[in-house]
């Protein structure tokens, strides 16, 4: 406690002043964790959810994790409207990329936002701790430290969930020709569009389960009712491989007017397969702009060191003789 009043001290000048704003930040504290300790408790008392919960016919253990999941799942609901950003573009925005990264849950935006703000308080006490151990850094230094850290915190989650939906997108829209060449061949076998997705859905799974898994959601939907086009447009939402539109749209039509979608996809895949060879392509170009910093700095110096060194050495040697 008296750390904190002296690093308060240092920014305003004034103990007494130092003391109140401690004083404060306390009460503040003891009220939030309070609210949150209250929050918790009533949802997990809630008599409505145990009666629901003792009506269930599960068995004991997935009974039991059930509510402990669905106690944190109502927490964090409870708590959405305080932690989670008030505009909707910057929420959309979010949800958009957790989608993309493969977290569709329903709470997966209140985990995203939790998680921000438990990384932000982890890194201000860290700080502060740490600065513990380091008593020549004056109050300044701290306060800049400590700034610096909650603001890495802050864009960390952000920076690492869109590698992550970039990483998933890349991979589905590698695996994707490989599909729609088995797509072809399913249907020119004979078999009906939703049976060859079903079947081309269980046999991509070796090569890409991320996929796999999102084709199997289409065949779902559309056996629950929901109409083929409608279901294939929530698919390109939910994976952002928007160059599928047009593909998606002659799928539509075709199965509106019920004509043969082989030789259409066959086109597709062709298509599809060239833009993978030529984003490999590019891929590969690249590689020689990329070496440069490596051959700059690692590479070229130890060379010049062993082919050009020891006659340097020579003329020096030579010069100063005479």
């Amino acid at each position: 406690m008296d750390y904190l009043i002296t690093l308060i001290t240092g920014l305003v000048s004034d103990e007494n002043l130092a003391r109140w704003i401690f004083l404060g930040l306390a009460f503040i504290s003891v009220v939030t964790f309070t609210l949150c300790l209250a929050l918790l408790i009533t949802n997990l008392l809630n008599p409505l959810k145990k009666r629901l919960h003792s009506l269930s016919h599960i068995s004991k253990d997935t009974t039991k994790k059930s509510a402990e999941s669905s106690a944190l799942d109502n927490t964090l609901e409870s708590m959405d409207k305080y932690i989670s950003p008030s505009s909707m573009k910057e929420r959309n925005q979010t949800k958009t990329l957790l989608m993309h990264a493969g977290y569709e849950q329903k709470q997966a935006l209140t985990n995203f936002y939790a998680i921000k703000i438990i990384l932000v308080i982890f890194a201000f006490f860290g700080v502060l701790i740490s600065s513990k151990f380091l008593p020549e850094l004056s109050t300044q230094k701290i306060l800049f430290y400590t700034l610096l850290a909650m603001a890495i915190a802050t864009f960390l989650p952000n920076f690492v969930l869109q590698k992550k939906a970039k990483k998933r997108i890349q991979t589905l829209s590698n695996a994707f020709p490989d599909a729609l060449d088995l797509l072809v061949v399913t249907t020119e076998a004979g078999l009906g569009f939703l049976a060859a997705l079903n079947r081309v859905a269980n046999e991509i799974d070796a090569l890409s389960p991320e996929l796999s898994s999102e084709l199997q959601i289409v065949c779902r939907k559309v056996r629950l009712g929901v109409p083929l086009p409608i279901a294939l447009s929530q698919f390109i939402e939910r994976t952002g491989l928007l160059e599928l539109q047009g593909l998606v749209s002659i799928i539509s039509q075709s199965v509106k007017l019920g004509s043969s979608m082989g030789d259409t996809l066959r086109e597709y895949a062709i298509e599809f397969r060239d833009r993978r060879m030529q984003k490999a392509e590019e891929e590969a170009a690249k590689i020689g702009t990329k070496m440069i910093f490596p051959l700059v700095t690692c590479i070229w110096p130890g060379f010049f060191t062993v082919a050009i060194g020891p006659a340097i050495i020579a003329v020096l040697e030579a010069f100063g003789g005479k």
